[in-house]
């Protein structure tokens, strides 16, 4: 008898267990924004009811206070040339607006209006006296108190307003602790729901193993009795398979549940407390809505770094210019960096546009300054740099996810420990992190990563273990409806960039071998001939050894020796040499940070074979020249 078929596995019921959960606190977060939203608007609403009446008492203040320093000087410059009556009229009607869905309100102000109005004729009629010399008068009329009298009406009506808009704030910040206790009754159920799941997982995840320990030796059995061996290798990699989609679902589920826990307590605790303290009349509750709010935040944070890491988040693309919105991020950068770090921006001239989603672009570059922070604990410098940029079918040949064309080209650059190969190679994971737990979720580069993969762009990091690091990010040139769209650079032909000869021996440095096996290749390429060291210190043997070397070509960072140090020791020992520099690190990153001196001559990665020519050349000729001039 065969066993009735399951429509549902295991994997299938867990992913939408848990894509049900997700929309869950998508909604309940929704739901806690759009009520914030809601409160700060009538918070904003009570503070310009009250703004409108203090400018409206002032404005009545500051014409009393002219026409008694008028009365006592008799200097017409105390008078100001502002229409009183006017600026009166306007604030009032102003309040008309502002309070006319609240009766109470609008009684206040229409018993308000004809004190306004009498107390303006007093004035006035203070000022007609004045002005025809009848200030006995005039000061009789002072003295007569009518003026303080309405004074003090018209100040007891505007305190009743102004307390009428606290009573209101105080209803409302009721309404909110109501809201508050149904939210963390939705957030202990999201909590259960998330212990299921997460008691679900690991449950399928040992079933799941169990069953696979059970048919690998039910594959054995039968390999010795009826399965040949391309059945075996068939059901093995099946296997795998399985294997590894149990490991990425339960890296994922894990993750996700791990973060979604340690927010949801951060909210269910803050609202414990502050129920507490509203119970007490306590004040100080303003931090716990802080708190509360900001793991909510953190919540919605989490799932748009999931889109944004699977790229299915939706996007808004605007035509922007880089370098305007990194400028606007100048103040939320030096807040998120702190005091112990320097922030220094090089914008370029003429920069492209580029058409991208600002939110997603600003969120990008503050996760790269974070991280860049955290790798200097100690203090250091972050330096954000914008220029224009072609990738040509040589690079994107080496880097498969990068296409030909125009680009602009955003580089984050730090002076902090570096990245190790091991750890370069797995930036990109979802939920790899090397920070402490709970310093970090592992998803800040790969949600870069996937914005700017959506956005059509390439994302490069270079980074020495000990020497920070500098991340790129190539976003594609806007060129407008109507415009000509830009071509991809073409393939250089021979006649369009300086070749050398045989005679002239290059000596190329470089620590990392794919790198110098490439680099290499295009110098040959260009007619020269090459010598390679993979470090400084076989670097100053050769150069010990050959007085025909006419250009060392070097990598700036690397082990032992760097390029500056090497550079001095070879110009020591052979003074008519020249030094071409390469690096990933931008120039200015690398000039700031007290690398390299900002005259040398400098290529940064990723170059074109034309611009290693050309860079060559001049280097070369520079040289000539200077045999020149001292013959």
């Amino acid at each position: 008898m065969t066993a009735p078929r399951q429509f549902l596995s295991f994997e299938t019921v867990s992913l939408i267990v848990a894509f049900a959960i997700l929309a869950t606190a998508g909604v309940v977060t929704a739901r806690t924004e759009n009520y914030r939203r809601e409160v700060g608007a009538m918070l904003r609403h009570t503070l310009e009811v009250e703004k409108t009446l203090y400018r409206l008492d002032g404005a009545i203040r500051r014409e009393e206070s002219e026409e008694r320093g008028y009365l006592i000087t008799h200097d017409a410059g105390y008078l100001s040339r502002t229409n009183w009556p006017s600026a009166v009229d306007d604030s009032v009607a102003e309040l008309e607006k502002l309070v006319s869905d609240n009766s109470d309100q609008l009684a206040r102000l229409q018993k308000l209006r004809p004190l306004l109005k009498d107390r303006l004729d007093l004035l006035n009629e203070k000022l007609a006296l004045m002005k025809a010399e009848r200030f006995d008068e005039a000061g009789n009329l002072v003295r007569s108190g009518r003026g303080k009298v309405l004074m003090d009406q018209i100040e007891s009506l505007i305190a009743e307003m102004i307390g009428g808009e606290e009573e209101l704030y105080r209803i409302r910040d009721d309404r909110m602790s109501q809201a508050s206790d149904a939210l963390q009754m939705a957030v202990a159920v999201m909590i259960v729901l998330l212990g299921g799941v997460a008691i679900f997982s690991v449950l399928m995840a040992h079933r799941q193993f169990n069953a696979l320990r059970k048919s690998s030796d039910s594959l054995r059995l039968a390999y010795n009795e009826l399965i040949e061996e391309s059945t075996k290798r068939s059901a093995v990699e099946a296997q795998l398979r399985q294997s590894q989609k149990l490991e990425a679902l339960g890296q994922l589920a894990g993750g996700i549940a791990h973060d979604f826990n340690n927010m949801l307590g951060v909210i269910v605790a803050s609202l414990n407390i502050m129920r507490r303290k509203l119970a007490r009349r306590e004040d100080g509750v303003d931090q716990l809505i802080s708190s509360a709010m900001d793991g909510a935040d953190r919540a919605a944070g989490l799932v748009r770094r999931l889109l944004a890491f699977s790229r299915i988040q939706p996007l808004n693309p605007t035509p922007l210019d880089a370098n305007e919105l990194v400028n606007g991020m100048s103040a939320i950068l030096h807040r998120t960096l702190g005091a112990r770090i320097e922030l220094a921006t090089v914008l370029a001239r003429d920069l492209w546009p580029v058409k991208v989603d600002p939110n997603e672009l600003e969120s990008a570059i503050v996760n790269l300054a974070v991280n860049a922070r955290d790798a200097m604990p100690e203090g250091g410098r972050l330096t954000i740099e914008t220029g224009n940029a072609e990738l040509d079918e040589a690079y994107a040949d080496d880097n498969p996810d990068a296409r030909p064309g125009e680009y602009v080209v955003i580089c984050v650059s730090d002076t902090g420990h570096g990245m190790s190969p091991e750890v370069l190679s797995k930036a990109f994971d979802p939920f790899f992190t090397t920070k402490p737990i709970g310093k970090g979720t592992g998803l800040g580069l790969s949600q870069v990563h996937g914005f700017v993969r959506q956005s059509g762009g390439h994302i490069k990091i270079y980074s020495e273990l000990g020497h920070g690091a500098s991340v790129k990010l190539y976003l594609p040139r806007y060129v407008e409806e109507g415009e000509e769209v830009p071509p991809p650079p073409p393939a250089p032909r021979q006649d369009d960039f300086p070749h050398g000869k045989p005679e002239e021996v290059i000596l190329l440095v470089e620590d990392d071998d794919t790198a110098r096996r490439v680099t290499a290749q295009g110098v040959r390429e260009l007619g020269y001939t090459v010598i390679e060291a993979a470090s400084g210190r076989e670097a100053i043997r050769i150069i010990r050894d050959r007085a025909d070397i006419a250009l060392m070509i070097t990598d700036v960072i690397m082990p032992e020796m760097d390029g500056a140090r090497l550079a001095r020791e070879a110009v020591f020992r052979r003074h008519a040499l020249h030094v071409l520099f390469i690096t990933g690190y931008s120039k200015h990153a690398i000039v700031r940070n007290g690398i390299l001196d900002p005259d040398v001559n400098l290529l940064t990665k990723p170059f074109t074979l034309v611009q290693l020519a050309r860079k060559i050349r001049e280097a070369l000729d520079a040289r000539a020249d200077l045999y020149a001039g001292k013959s």
